[in-house]
């Protein structure tokens, strides 16, 4: 009985031992699952604390860069921040301070926020740690970044295939433009008595007489028998066109292509430190702009100048300057003198064109050597005929490119190769343009226009230098707007690289990130 108890006892000694160590082991197993979990819960906290750092740094950049200039955009179509928010420098501080206050909002979900919002994971920023690593700048490197934004605007406004045509006609147009101009330098004076030659080989004249052909009596015989034998007419000294020639280049190409409505001419002009280009440029630091990646830059931006800036043929234009699109070619700083440059080189074009076509024309040919005949004839010298023939030449295309600008700057069109229908000044009037010119003067259907000409006379001009004086007109146009006045395109911002730190408890955090309009 006695041993059958002890046994009962052990038995219940042995049950609670096995207890107590179950006991033990749930409690040291939980213990490590506890550790485990807090673990867990730190290492998960720890990456919550990132991914808030970085998603409250991304949050105050997109924030800030929301900030684009509006009139910028709305005019131009280009995206870039203010940096210098309406002062005359450019403040870093005020983009570093705006991109905290956003983040704040991330960081701290009980700002502002009347009904708390805290939670286990909840930071506060640690603003000693927040800097500005790099920026960019739409003048850094040569304009990198404002070149890249007008190409991506103009090809999202127009559209690749429209592009592809437009560049195609225009770079047509210029090799067809530089075609007649080395053609019409071809022909010079040296060579006229070969042109004379070539034109009585022809038939289209008679062959001048030698002075043993003409006599000893040749002094003797009237000016109208000379001219006679040569199939012409004496042209009265007041009717030369050469005299005539010399008397239009003396006026003035303005007063030639306007001439009573030169005094209505704009007059605006900009001083040098109005200007982008007259002063010193804000520079970037430790960031590459993004360039332009597509083809036809030229031409993109070419097209930017001409679509949204005026010219000669838009009216009524408020801006600093009302020929704008003549300033990115005579870059002048004033708008009389930048219209002169323009009008100058068209000139130059046309008269190269309208060259080229009388020294291929039969009929135009003709004419020109019988009135040298005549002239020739009228001053007792007959020699002089093929170099008179060639002068004539020379006065006739001056005199039709005159209409062709006159053309031009009314409204019309002039073809860039002339055919006989789409000529204009008469060789009968060529000695008296001026009282004539109203009544030669017509436009042609097929022609192209005062911007078309703008384009081929844009080609000739450099992209860097095309560029900076678009930025000029830019920069001048965006400062007519309230509050504008103190607008820079080198304080404009494309693009950033922030860090900021925030602290969880001992922890702290950082993270870097970049953010532009090219992004």
């Amino acid at each position: 009985m006695r041993d059958t108890m002890r046994n009962l006892s052990a038995g219940r000694q042995r049950e609670k031992m096995s207890r107590g160590s179950i006991t033990l082991f749930v409690s040291l197993l939980l213990l490590v699952l506890l550790g485990l979990i807090l673990a867990g819960l730190k290492s998960m906290r720890q990456a919550a604390a990132r991914a808030t750092v970085a998603s409250a740094l991304e949050q105050g950049l997109y924030s800030v860069f929301a900030q684009y200039d509006r009139e910028l955009f709305e005019d131009y179509g280009l995206l870039f921040l203010d940096g210098g928010y309406g002062a005359s420098g450019l403040r870093l501080d005020e983009v570093l301070r705006e991109t905290e206050t956003w983040s704040e909002y991330i960081l701290d979900p009980t700002k502002n926020n009347l009904t708390g919002g805290g939670n286990l994971l909840s930071i506060r920023l640690n603003r000693e740690n927040c800097s500005m690593t790099g920026y960019v700048l739409a003048t850094d490197q040569e304009n990198t970044a404002f070149r890249r934004q007008v190409c991506e605007q103009m090809k999202l406004q127009a559209g690749a295939e429209l592009l592809k045509k437009m560049s195609e006609g225009v770079f047509q147009n210029g090799e067809k433009a530089e075609e007649l101009e080395r053609q019409a330098g071809t022909y010079r004076t040296e060579n006229a008595q070969a042109y004379y030659d070539r034109d009585v080989a022809e038939g289209l004249c008679r062959p001048v007489p030698s002075a043993e052909q003409s006599g000893d009596g040749a002094e003797e015989a009237s000016a109208e028998e000379i001219a006679e034998g040569f199939g012409g007419n004496v042209v009265p000294v007041w009717e030369n066109p050469l005299l005539s020639y010399q008397l239009l280049r003396g006026r003035g190409l303005l007063k030639l292509v306007f001439g009573e409505g030169e005094s209505g001419l704009s007059r605006k002009s900009v001083s040098a430190g109005e200007l982008l280009s007259g002063r010193e440029h804000s520079l970037g630091m430790g960031m590459t702009p993004s360039e332009w990646e597509g083809p036809m830059e030229k031409i993109l931006i070419q097209e930017f100048l001409i679509e949204d800036f005026p010219c000669f043929s838009d009216k009524d234009q408020q801006k600093p300057l009302a020929y704008q699109a003549e300033y990115a070619i005579g870059g002048r700083r004033n708008d009389r003198d930048n219209l002169k440059v323009v009008l100058s080189k068209m000139q130059v074009l046309r008269a190269a064109s309208n060259m080229a076509f009388l020294m291929t024309d039969p009929d135009k040919r003709a004419q020109a050597d019988l009135l040298a005949a005549g002239i020739s004839a009228g001053l007792l010298n007959p020699e002089l005929a093929p170099v008179l023939a060639f002068a004539i030449r020379v006065a006739w295309a001056y005199g039709e490119s005159i209409l062709d600008l006159q053309v031009l700057t009314r409204g019309g069109k002039v073809p860039l190769v002339k055919t006989a229908e789409s000529w204009q000044l008469s060789i009968e009037n060529l000695g008296r343009f001026t009282s004539a010119a109203d009544g030669e003067r017509k436009s042609s259907a097929a022609g192209l226009e005062y911007r078309d000409y703008l384009r081929i006379l844009l080609l000739g001009e450099g992209t860097k230098k095309l560029t900076e004086r678009i930025m000029d007109l830019t920069e001048l146009n965006i400062r007519t707007h309230e509050g504008k006045e103190n607008f820079h395109l080198d304080h404009c911002i494309d693009a950033v690289s922030v860090e900021i730190g925030a602290s969880v408890g001992t922890n702290t955090y950082t993270a870097e990130r970049s953010y532009g309009y090219d992004m």
